[in-house]
């Protein structure tokens, strides 16, 4: 009790730097928890499950554009049914799902915009997600749907699930579907998150997802074993599916195989998640260490202060133990204190938080996640408490009979260095980071999406209806449609180019005037005009091998079908900066019900007026228009998030670097305050003396600064990897950046060591 005491006694007495302690620590403890937690978050994808362990996803490789090799998560949609019916030794269950993306039900009046998913019944039992009411295997009705907790008390206006079962959601304000079920609400950690499940028989009804085409159906499968398993399966696959496919692998040539992977390694597996947990790792690293040795430089400045007190302790009999356990206890209620900050800012800036991690604080910090906080406050404690602690209890005891004063810096320059390299670091990583978000969002995509908006809706009276209606509309200027959205990655097939040339490609059906409408060039040729004709992109004629005129050339579909080439198109974006450019197919048609307006300025208030005019013409569906532009950046919300954390770690590391280097130059002044005042005695200059303190910094400074924009070159340069498409920040802007946080830590310098250069000598030898 009485070290308790006293280590109180002592927190109390050093306020200055125990609250500077605080600060530094609480800065890098917010930043340094919230990254590793999202490193642990990324790390434990689909642990909410029910022994996730034993579920496996289905991979096809070697169909249509699929690479050879591991493939991707899709298959055909009856893919799950064979499965359970041929390896009911193996397979506990297995079910197949279809992402619908964001789907629009009104419950009443009350529009509700749903993540939703085609399913089949064997999807709960087969995931183990918890069904709160109604029973699984309702899904096989195509009017029923299943909803999530939360829609239900949406739905229901109520927190009992059950009350939501037996209201009708309106799909898009025509089709209805009636809540059968409820189940638990998945957890954030997921790629295939989902409130709402409609019956996958709503998608086999209207002829979809048969054998040998259309691979858009995920196959999770629950093996009983799935170290024998698997493999069993696996090699058994190729005779089961002769059975259903018998010229299975003939369409395009190619070696078609399936595998299954775990479900827990498909998001790991993506390379730029483990290029983010990669960085995130660092940075969080880089924070805790900077704020660890802040707080060592800080503690280890007050050693001539503090060893006659502690002499005196051991006068009295403490050991060299009990300074350890003292020094130890500071460290420990320091850090509470800063623990107890951290948890109030982020209470307080959980929105934000949110936000920036894009996942819930009851998501980042669970039992199952909380190794990763644990392990920066270890790391902090390790370094933050017990190298200040090892070296007080190290004073010997004689020190309580003469002044202790020590001069010897060396340990202090290693801590001050690691400090400007970690700030250096992170500032150089931000300037990457802003420059390829600034590519992202400038680039040419190759069409004009200013002022466009669009909108997925069937009208009535077909195409030239729809086009009459808007053209005459007036705050519309042009008008186009086509079957997807331009920046969804089109649908994909493969065509024979001639040559016994296939070429896989991204197709899309448009309307004569489609391509002029949304600034898209034609190389050569021109437009559709009508059916049978298409417009193909430069990638397709360069995998196409045709090293003559296009024009006129023919392509032929797998069932016989002939297209002519009518003219060329530049390689215009389709997905984001992540992913490849893809040859594309732009087929002539009418009737597409993706409608793409280019409206008049003023932009934000002709939008308004339009979905005014679509409310007031369609009171009984759901025809909204969007901002294009609004989608495409949305593309690039991911890197937002990660500039953000950027920046809050930038100016985090600064101003705890700043912090422990003005405690340094502080603890110069106090120890060099008589060779200041003989300096000036002898003639020195303020300014020659403020130039021999910086100078001091300035050797520490200098190649750190070089060593910390190095680093981040590399980690900078990994991080890009994730991008198909990057830029690579201008040296001179790490340069300025160099020179930048240089001309901060010279201006701190001059400013805190401003009055001592300028006192009175007599009084600071006096003081002596």
């Amino acid at each position: 009790m009485k070290q308790i005491y006293y280590v109180i006694q002592t927190l109390l007495r050093g306020r200055g730097s125990n609250v500077i302690k605080t600060v530094s620590l609480t800065l890098g403890l917010f930043v340094g928890i919230l990254l590793f937690a999202r490193v642990a978050f990324e790390l434990s994808y689909y642990n909410f499950l029910h022994r996730p362990a034993e579920l496996y996803v289905a991979y096809l490789s070697g169909f249509e554009e699929m690479s050879e090799g591991k493939g991707a998560p899709y298959t055909f949609g009856p893919f799950s049914a064979a499965v359970r019916e041929n390896f009911p030794e193996e397979v506990e269950d297995a079910t197949i799902l279809r992402e619908k993306g964001e789907s629009v039900y009104y419950c009443g009046d009350t529009r509700l915009s749903e993540r939703t998913v085609y399913a089949d019944e064997h999807l709960f039992p087969t995931l183990g997600i918890g069904v709160l009411a109604g029973k699984p295997g309702e899904l096989s009705d195509p009017n029923a749907i299943f909803v999530s907790r939360a829609l239900a008390s949406k739905v229901a206006g109520s927190g009992n699930p059950a009350d939501a079962v037996g209201k009708v959601l309106y799909a898009d304000r025509k089709t209805p579907f009636n809540i059968r079920g409820v189940f638990e609400d998945m957890g954030d950690n997921t790629d295939i998150a989902f409130d709402a499940v409609i019956p996958m028989a709503v998608l086999w009804n209207a002829g979809r997802g048969g054998w040998g085409y259309d691979i858009s159906y995920r196959s999770i499968v629950r093996f009983r074993n799935p170290s024998s398993g698997v493999k069993a399966v696996e090699g058994r696959l190729p005779d089961m599916l002769k059975r259903y496919i018998p010229d299975f692998g003939k369409k395009t040539g190619r070696n078609i195989t399936f595998a299954f992977h775990p479900l827990e390694r498909m998001h790991f597996d993506n390379s730029a998640v483990r290029t983010m947990i990669v960085v995130m790792s660092v940075l969080a690293f880089g924070i805790l260490l900077v704020a660890a040795f802040n707080y060592v430089l800080i503690s280890v400045s007050s050693l001539a202060k503090r060893a006659k007190a502690i002499g005196v302790h051991k006068c009295s009999g403490a050991t060299d133990g009990d300074v350890l356990r003292m020094f130890l206890m500071e460290a420990f209620l320091i850090l509470l204190v800063s623990l107890g900050l951290v948890a109030l800012l982020m209470w307080q800036f959980r929105d934000f938080i949110e936000d920036m991690a894009s996942a819930r604080l009851s998501s980042l910090f669970t039992w199952q996640t909380v190794w990763a906080p644990t392990l920066a406050v270890g790391l902090v404690f390790a370094l933050a408490g017990v190298l200040p602690a090892l070296l007080f209890a190290s004073v010997p005891v004689t020190q309580v009979f003469k002044r202790y004063s020590e001069r010897k810096t060396s340990w202090k320059r290693p801590l001050l260095f690691i400090q400007f390299a970690g700030m250096a670091f992170v500032s150089g990583f931000l300037v990457f980071v802003l420059w390829q978000y600034r590519m992202v969002m400038t680039k040419d995509v190759g069409y004009n999406p200013d002022r466009v908006a669009t909108c997925w809706f069937k009208f009535g009276g077909g195409h030239d209806n729809a086009a009459a209606f808007f053209r005459n509309l007036p705050m519309v200027e042009s008008y186009g449609a086509a079957n997807q959205l331009i920046c969804s990655g089109y649908s994909g097939d493969t065509f024979d180019a001639g040559d016994n040339r296939k070429v896989d490609t991204r197709i899309e059906w448009v309307d004569p005037g489609f391509v002029s409408m949304m600034g898209i060039r034609l190389l050569k040729g021109r437009d559709v005009a009508a059916e049978g004709e298409i417009l193909v992109s430069e990638e397709f004629v360069r995998q196409a091998g045709w090293t003559g005129d296009p024009i006129g050339r023919q392509v032929s579909y797998y069932d016989g079908s002939k297209m002519t080439v009518a003219g060329v198109v530049p390689d215009y974006s389709i997905r984001s900066a992540y992913e490849s450019q893809l040859p594309i197919m732009l087929i002539a048609a009418r009737g597409s019900m993706h409608h793409y307006l280019r409206l008049k300025e003023p932009f934000d208030e002709n939008l308004r007026k339009l979905n005014e005019v679509m409310k007031e013409a369609f009171p009984a569906d759901d025809a909204m228009f969007v901002s294009l532009r609004g989608r495409l950046d949305r593309q690039y919300s991911g890197i937002a998030r990660f500039r953000n954390a950027v920046w809050l770690a930038s100016v985090s590391i600064l101003l705890i670097a700043l912090m422990g280097l003005l405690g340094y130059v502080n603890d110069e002044i106090r120890l060099r305050s008589k060779e200041i005042a003989i300096r000036k005695v002898n003639g020195a200059q303020a300014s020659e003396v403020l130039a021999m303190l910086a100078k001091e910094v300035w050797r520490v400074a200098v190649p750190a600064l070089c060593i910390g924009i190095a680093a981040s070159w590399a980690v900078g340069a990994k991080w890009l990897e994730q991008f198909n498409e990057y830029a690579y920040p201008d040296v001179r802007a790490l340069v300025y950046v160099a020179l930048g946080i240089w001309a901060a830590i010279t201006g701190c310098v001059l400013i805190r060591a401003g009055r001592i250069a300028s006192d009175d000598p007599v009084r600071s030898i006096r003081m002596e």
